[in-house]
């Protein structure tokens, strides 16, 4: 069974069609959409992911994004 789409901020129901036609999608609105810039902006959301000591020598030596230079 195929769940409705809802919008994640104010959980209103999406039909299908409008899902993959709106603009704002997968919000029903603008004024959702921004709601959740807002929330992204001031830090209420978080990938966290635990990270063991053991892998940041590892993690240093593939990913240049850190702005650290592997030694």
């Amino acid at each position: 069974m195929v769940r409705q789409p809802t919008c994640p901020i104010c959980q209103t129901p999406l039909s299908a069609a409008d899902a993959a036609e709106s603009r704002f999608s997968p919000f029903c609105s603008e004024r959702c959409r921004n709601v959740d810039l807002l929330r992204w902006s001031d830090g209420r959301y978080a990938i966290v992911e635990s990270l063991d000591p053991a892998q940041i020598p590892e993690l240093l030596e593939t990913d240049d994004s850190l702005g650290f230079e592997a030694e």
